[in-house]
């Protein structure tokens, strides 16, 4: 990854587009589901051109099937782990928390309905990761000769992705963190595969374990 240049489309995304997309996550339903992708994509071609943002997106390196079930496996691992340690420990009574609110409402939607909430929230999940990545991606390449550069650039895109995660998990703070830390192997994917399109899969398949018993209701 070379060196994000400062210029104004980069001051642009960073102090604008990238800040409204996710206050957009967090406080704005529905619309918010689109935001992230808009922000997201419009971001890396400002930042990184559109033959880079092409590059990124590309095919992944071959093989990426057994590494690509290795994290998705450890995200549902960190997930259950998170909750399990929740729950024994007595951090927060969670009798009341069904698990991210968007989901819940298809359960409770018309067909119609839930198509429509499908088709946003399968945009919404490409839109994170494109709008992480244009968070991650030039910070790490500032950082890239530093120790550790890749392990605070990911922990970073945790924390964010916690944030991103209010409005849908109803605000309650525990069940954002768990959101972000296992969402940590979805951003090992983008290295792994060597493509964005690696955290991409993982992030739609993980969610739509969840979702697609939803949509039987």
């Amino acid at each position: 990854m070379n060196l994000v240049k400062i210029t104004y489309k980069v001051v642009l995304s960073y102090f604008f587009i990238i800040p409204f997309s996710f206050y957009c996550a967090v406080t704005v339903p529905y619309v918010g589901l689109l935001t992230s992708f808009l922000g997201g994509i419009i971001s890396l071609l400002l930042m990184f051109g559109s033959q880079q943002v092409f590059l990124l997106l590309k095919p992944m390196n071959k093989p990426f099937l057994w590494q690509m079930v290795r994290l998705l496996v450890l995200a549902f691992l960190i997930r259950l782990v998170l909750v399990w340690i929740m729950v024994m420990f007595d951090f927060q009574n969670t009798d009341n928390v069904i698990g991210n609110g968007y989901i819940t409402q298809l359960v409770h939607a018309d067909i119609v309905t839930k198509l429509i909430l499908l088709v946003l929230l399968l945009i919404e999940m490409t839109g994170e990761e494109l709008l992480l990545a244009s968070v991650i991606l030039p910070m790490l390449s500032y950082l890239k000769k530093l120790n550790y550069s890749w392990i605070f650039s990911v922990f970073i895109g945790s924390l964010l992705f916690s944030l991103m995660h209010l409005y849908a998990y109803d605000f309650n703070i525990c069940f954002c963190v768990i959101a972000g830390l296992s969402h940590i192997p979805m951003i090992q994917a983008w290295k792994v595969t060597n493509s964005l399109r690696g955290g991409i899969y993982i992030h739609i398949f993980y969610n739509m374990i969840s979702i697609f018993p939803a949509l039987l209701l």
